[in-house]
Formats: structure tokens, C-alpha cells, sequence
């Protein structure tokens, strides 16, 4: 799953209250660490919910997310939104960069073909080679 730097930078800060043995934390507290407005902070905190990186959300009538409590699940998204940071970043492999371009360009299969066609003629030719010899050879 791909998230966006924003939900990215929120699950790391979950992840890090919850490392840090906060219990819950509160809306202004939390929108000032992620430097969201109310609007963002609702979708982001909905996101976290759905992805499991928050355990429980206390709302009220006004607005959601008074208070918030990280999940242990929050470190293990942080740990793989950095895995998929790594890839992402690593440099490609060579071998796989060039089956991709001979993949994507459709002049490199036409040498390819032609030399599989080649060498089979040339297979056919020598096994009608032999096998007039034998015949040959008979007589």
C-alpha cells in the first residue's frame, strides 16, 4: 500500500509516541507535530484508524479526534513505508534494466528471431547432410 508523505510523516510521529510510551495524545498536541490544519488532521486521523495505526479516537459533537491513543501497529506501518522508501531509492539492477529495455524496444526481438531460425535451417541442414550420407553410403 502506498501512502503519501503526509500520512507517511503521521505514522512515524504515532509510531514514536507509542516507542515513547505515550498513552494518548491530544488534538492540538498532535495537529502542531504533524502541522496539519483541523481539516487534514480529521482525513489523517480517519486514515490511521482504517489503517490500524491508531487504537482507539475519542470524538465529540464539534469535532473528531480529541484524543487519540497509537497503536503498536503504527511502528510496523513506519517500519514498512521505510522498507518501501529503500526500494524505491536503491539503484536498479543492471541485468533487470536491460531486459526491460530489450522487453519494451520490438527491434531486439528481430536479431533474436533470426538467429533461432538460422540455427534451426542450419540444424535441418546438417541432420539432411547425414542423412544423405547414409543413404549415400548404403549404395
Amino acid at each position: 500500500m502506498m501512502l503519501s508523505e503526509e500520512e507517511i510523516k503521521c505514522v512515524h510521529t504515532l509510531a514514536k509516541w507509542y516507542e515513547g510510551g505515550k498513552k494518548h495524545v491530544g488534538r492540538e498536541e498532535a495537529m502542531e507535530e504533524l502541522g496539519v490544519n483541523n481539516t487534514k488532521f480529521d482525513v489523517l486521523m480517519r486514515t490511521m484508524k482504517d489503517l490500524g495505526a491508531i487504537d482507539k479516537v475519542s470524538d465529540s459533537d464539534q469535532c473528531e479526534a480529541i484524543i487519540i491513543w497509537p497503536s503498536p501497529r503504527a511502528i510496523q506501518l513506519a517500519r514498512d513505508a521505510d522498507v518501501q522508501k529503500q526500494r524505491a531509492e536503491a539503484p536498479p539492477d543492471i541485468v533487470e534494466q536491460l531486459k526491460k529495455r530489450v522487453r519494451q524496444n520490438p527491434w531486439t526481438a528481430w536479431p533474436i528471431i533470426i538467429f533461432f531460425i538460422f540455427m534451426l535451417l542450419i540444424s535441418m541442414l546438417n541432420n539432411l547432410l547425414g542423412l544423405m550420407r547414409k543413404i549415400l553410403d548404403m549404395f
